[in-house]
């Protein structure tokens, strides 16, 4: 699934180019961008014609290079793109914001809510399935709460940026939890560690920010793997 967050996070470009072309909104775009696309790769994953690999990979940059393209024909010379392709924590404002907390608030609802069933499907499939769990819907249902994590991310990191947000956390707390919970709790603590982190050292050196985070993040991976074994 670490493929997944890649590609849905090319696809945002095209999230943002529909949502300025059709004047509904950035976000609005984002997000009906993400969902469509997340429904149609659970859609082909199910015909199992082609591997995740190659059908993430067909709309990733089918939706990356229309994103651009659509830019070009509606974007004016007062198109930022390196803040959309790398992110501007700048250029959030209050709507923003709101914006942030309603995400928040839903994709926490539903994680809460479908825990146990998504934990299970995660640690073993076949035995979800066998006892009843819908595997397509709960497939659905968790890259609709990525589609919706990275339409509130782009700003800030970016559209290329994105996707180290969502693996590099669950990588560095790996090495320290001792359940999965615990490594849900402790990539959300290293996720806002290296956001602090990056937003210091880019307003002192006046460094883009996006990419500073990233390399925040980086740190704080090399540092985890500098330990001797794992912690259980």
């Amino acid at each position: 699934m670490s493929y997944f967050s890649e590609s849905i996070s090319h696809s945002a470009l095209l999230g943002v180019s529909l949502g300025l072309a059709s004047g509904m909104g950035m976000h609005v775009g984002l997000a009906s961008v993400g969902v469509v696309f997340a429904g149609l790769i659970v859609v082909l994953q199910q015909k199992q014609f082609l591997s995740n690999d190659a059908i993430l990979g067909i709309f990733s940059h089918l939706a990356l290079s229309l994103g651009i393209v659509i830019l070009g024909i509606v974007g004016g010379e007062s198109t930022d793109y390196f803040a959309l392709l790398f992110g501007d924590v700048l250029s959030i404002d209050n709507q923003d914001i709101i914006w942030i907390y309603v995400v928040l608030i839903i994709v926490i609802g539903l994680l809460v809510a479908f825990w146990q069933k998504l934990l299970l499907l995660t640690l073993n499939e076949e035995l979800a399935v066998s006892q009843g769990l819908n595997r397509t819907f709960y497939q659905l249902l968790f890259m609709l709460m990525i589609a919706l994590t990275v339409s509130i991310s782009v700003q800030i990191v970016g559209v290329l940026l994105i996707t180290s947000l969502l693996i590099i956390p669950p990588a560095v707390a790996r090495v320290f939890a001792n359940s999965p919970l615990s490594m849900v709790l402790q990539s959300i603590v290293v996720s806002m560690v290296a956001v602090l982190m990056g937003l210091t050292v880019s307003t002192f050196y006046d460094l883009a920010t996006g990419p500073t985070i990233v390399i925040a993040l980086g740190v704080l991976f090399i540092l985890s793997q500098l330990f001797p074994r794992r912690l259980s």
